[in-house]
């Protein structure tokens, strides 16, 4: 496999600033057995870019550039891979959208160069940018991937190593390699987590691929007792966020079917979401007796049989709701389980004592109950889909521990 290496900027050239994302880059391709063969400066000059692509093209089946994707005239990569390419740049709306919001989260005005980010070639993979404006992106023609990422390197690593190396899917040699899927925590924040509780020797590669669903984390090195000590590190820090199965509703179907053991939900933040879920399982009915959707305080206290005077002192987002919710939803139908879910699902409605996003669950089992306090992130439709989410692992969890397994 021929890559090549393109650093683009006056800066560079100038001795402003110390080109240093060709080494990051060389060092990362290493891990896989490749070396470029070619690595380039040019400065901000698209006759000069284009020559130089039109030379790489020649002699390269990867190309890798950064820099040149920011908002101002000088900022000349997109219009130079466009040329040389022969593609049309074409106005997305969804990237310049993302562009907007991030400035106003930066609370920094939108003008309109940035829309000069938002101006990519037809046809392009679109790279996520988590810590700045500029879009990078991927075009493929005649063979040829050309890959254009920012020029600032705390933009670039990130979007190098957690989506470039996985849209190239390379192999590694010798190595070995475990995998953990996360869920309930962003990719940055993730990130930034696992990095400042946890030493991470140089010889272990971390990367984040995030999924519809969760985050996966590849752990990998060529010394599987190191790489399983850290992977067990990590297990022992994240376990709340970390999710073995990735099928759970019906793994807890399974288990309840097999045991012949029953369920009864009482939802508030959720909204019946969790008993929808439920029930698209088909045979649902063997071990699912139904539900209570209280999302008022009025109907917790006439239906689930809560202490009105519990719901003024505690809050109706509380761990003792919570628990009460699942208590008594399991008394009152008779079932073996019950689950109890409150929280605040935002945008609004939040306090600073009890932010959006704050969860409790509940579980009440045959000989136990626990509560789960959980911190999600997101829209309103993320926060309650991953509260089933929990809601499905903490039963599963309780089964298990109270010995109840799928049954072959």
């Amino acid at each position: 496999m021929k890559i090549e290496i393109i650093s683009i900027g006056d800066e560079l050239l100038d001795g402003s600033v110390q080109e240093s994302n060709a080494n990051f880059i060389s060092s990362q391709l290493k891990k896989y057995g490749i070396i470029p063969h070619h690595i380039s400066i040019v400065g901000d000059n698209i006759t000069k870019i284009v020559n130089l692509l039109n030379t790489t093209q020649q002699r390269s089946e990867i190309i890798i550039i950064t820099g040149g994707l920011g908002p101002t005239g000088d900022d000349i990569t997109r219009d130079a891979v466009a040329e040389a390419f022969n593609l049309k740049l074409n106005f997305k709306k969804k990237v310049h959208n993302e562009i907007e919001k991030r400035l106003n989260s930066f609370h920094v005005k939108y003008t309109d160069n940035n829309q000069r980010q938002a101006m990519l070639p037809e046809n392009a993979v679109i790279l996520n940018n988590k810590r700045g404006t500029a879009p990078g992106f991927i075009i493929n023609k005649k063979d040829i991937t050309c890959i254009c990422m920012p020029g600032v390197p705390r933009e670039m690593k990130p979007m190098f190593k957690n989506q470039v190396l996985n849209y190239l899917d390379l192999d590694i040699s010798n190595n070995y390699q475990n995998e953990l899927y996360f869920k309930g925590i962003g990719e940055a924040q993730l990130e930034d987590a696992i990095y400042s509780k946890l030493e991470i020797p140089k010889k272990v590669y971390l990367s984040f691929v995030v999924k519809y669903t969760h985050i996966k984390v590849k752990i990998s090195g060529n010394d599987q007792k190191l790489i399983d000590q850290i992977t067990k590190k990590i297990k022992s820090n994240f376990s709340q966020n970390i999710f073995n199965d990735l099928n759970l509703s019906i793994s807890v179907f399974n288990i309840m079917k097999s045991n012949q053991l029953t369920l009864s939900i009482a939802e508030s933040c959720t909204g019946g979401l969790l008993g929808n879920r439920i029930t698209n399982i088909s045979h649902s009915s063997t071990f699912f007796k139904g539900g209570i959707i209280a999302y008022s305080n009025q109907l917790k206290i006439d239906l689930l049989n809560i202490d009105p005077d519990l719901v003024e002192t505690k809050g109706a987002v509380s761990r003792e709701i919570a628990k009460e919710m699942a208590k008594n939803i399991k008394k009152i139908t008779g079932s073996d389980y019950g689950i109890g879910i409150t929280g605040i699902a935002g945008p609004t409605g939040g306090t600073l004592e009890k932010p959006v996003g704050l969860v409790y669950i509940s579980t009440a089992g045959l000989k136990k109950n626990t509560v789960n306090k959980y911190q999600l992130k997101g829209n309103r439709k993320i926060i309650k889909y991953l509260s089933t989410e929990f809601a499905f692992k903490n039963l599963k969890s309780l089964l298990h521990e109270e010995d109840n397994y799928e049954k072959e």
